[in-house]
């Protein structure tokens, strides 16, 4: 009997039988050593067996990191054969050094020219052993496959399940264009591993010329709006300008507003135009804060850079309507008919005190109430959940409900009553 491969091994401890030798029936353990270099296999002599172990760190693992091993039966008096219940080998596995996609990352994958290209990882021993003496390197592929070194190291030792960090900094001040950090790890193959080809990761970084488009941002009141919504009549509409190159922007004319097709001039307009500009990360912050009246309105605002590089081409346009009278509009809700859950939507034109949406049986039994404060509540589309469910906690049943939505503006309510379904 042969046992086919054991290992990869960093060092051979012993072997272990459970057998039966009846009437001076025999079994006979021999190592196979397969030869690192040339897989060569050579056999030993028996091994000598005491209470069912005997030793194999006599083996050197580097040489013979896999063995096998030769069973050889010989039968006893009265043709009795021995009878092997188990074997077992001993030995401490070899080490695993390993790097992949959850281990690497560079800090911006897209990098202008004149900033660093920053990568981040580790490196791994997975195996079961200390990997000693092995080293690690990075390099720059070029567009032409050519390779610049920027960083090797020789690791003394890493332990089993141990790792290590790496912070690689990479100036591109010279070039711009796409570039390939190169990681490679025990070139040399001084660490014996079941795998190497996890050793090796390239991970792609872009280099853009400094000609690179700025962008805006615009915000009313915190949020982004879609053409047409209700906004409030004093509102703070947030104007952000970024540049991603290095050169600094210092003037307001790289913002110009146009409310109405009016342009908005800075200068008289300095308590409600209020101006900030960064210059560790080149960008404008305009905060506007117009008291308007009640209508519609187009709001246009254009950007460039101190390059004179314009920013999202046409600007950026958005429509919205400022009125002052509270009003509830578009109560719906959704899905409807419901099978177990819904939105209840609804428009505001102002910020109440205060909403609640009642459920009803069609007999005008109350079995919900929620309760919104202004807190809550948004200009414009408001979408509240509802889970089905009575105030007591249990879904309601199939038929039909009726459901209030009432608005309370300095005591002064409105609401609108609609009808839903469910339908399980």
């Amino acid at each position: 009997l042969i046992v086919p491969n054991i290992g990869p091994s960093s060092t051979w401890n012993n072997i272990i039988v459970r057998d039966s030798l009846l009437n001076n029936s025999k079994i006979t353990y021999k190592p196979i050593l397969i030869s690192q270099v040339d897989y060569s296999e050579d056999t030993l002599d028996a091994l000598n067996f005491v209470n069912g172990e005997a030793s194999l760190n006599f083996i050197d693992a580097k040489k013979y990191p896999y063995i096998k091993l030769l069973a050889e039966f010989e039968a006893g008096d009265n043709n009795t054969s021995p009878e092997l219940y188990s074997l077992g080998v001993d030995y401490v596995g070899i080490p695993e050094l390993a790097i992949n996609y959850q281990v690497v990352s560079v800090e911006k994958d897209t990098v202008n020219q004149g900033e660093d290209a920053n990568l981040q990882f580790y490196v791994y021993n997975v195996g079961e052993s200390r990997a000693d003496s092995f080293q690690v390197k990075v390099e720059v592929v070029k567009q032409d496959n050519s390779k610049e070194k920027i960083f090797e190291t020789l690791i003394d030792s890493l332990g089993s399940e141990k790792r290590k960090k790496f912070n690689i900094t990479y100036s591109t001040a010279n070039f711009n264009g796409p570039r390939t950090f190169s990681i490679s790890i025990d070139t040399e193959n001084k660490v014996t591993e079941l795998y190497e080809d996890n050793n090796f990761f390239n991970i792609p970084f872009y280099v853009v010329g400094d000609t690179t488009q700025p962008s805006l941002k615009l915000t009313f009141d915190g949020n982004d709006i879609f053409d047409g919504e209700y906004i409030s009549n004093q509102p703070n509409i947030k104007i952000e300008l970024t540049d991603p190159s290095l050169v600094p922007i210092t003037d307001t004319s790289s913002v110009n507003i146009f409310l109405n097709n009016n342009y908005i001039h800075y200068l008289g307009n300095e308590n409600i135009l209020n101006v900030n500009y960064s210059e560790s990360n080149p960008k404008v912050t305009l905060n506007y804060t117009p008291t308007l009246e009640d209508g519609e309105y187009t709001l246009r605002v254009f950007g460039k850079d101190a390059s004179g590089n314009v920013a999202d081409s046409g600007g950026i346009r958005k429509s919205f309507i400022v009125q002052s009278d509270p009003k509830l509009l578009n109560v719906y809700n959704y899905p409807n008919p419901i099978t177990n859950d819904t939105y209840f939507t609804f428009k505001l034109t102002q910020i109440p005190d205060e909403i609640k949406i009642k459920v009803f049986t069609i007999a005008g039994r109350l079995i919900k109430e929620i309760e919104l404060n202004r807190t809550q509540l948004n200009y414009d589309l408001n979408k509240i959940y509802w889970d089905g469910r009575d105030d007591d906690g249990d879904l309601i049943g199939n038929g039909v409900y009726l459901y209030k939505v009432i608005m309370d503006v300095a005591g002064k309510k409105q609401d609108v009553t609609q009808k839903l379904a469910v339908v399980r």
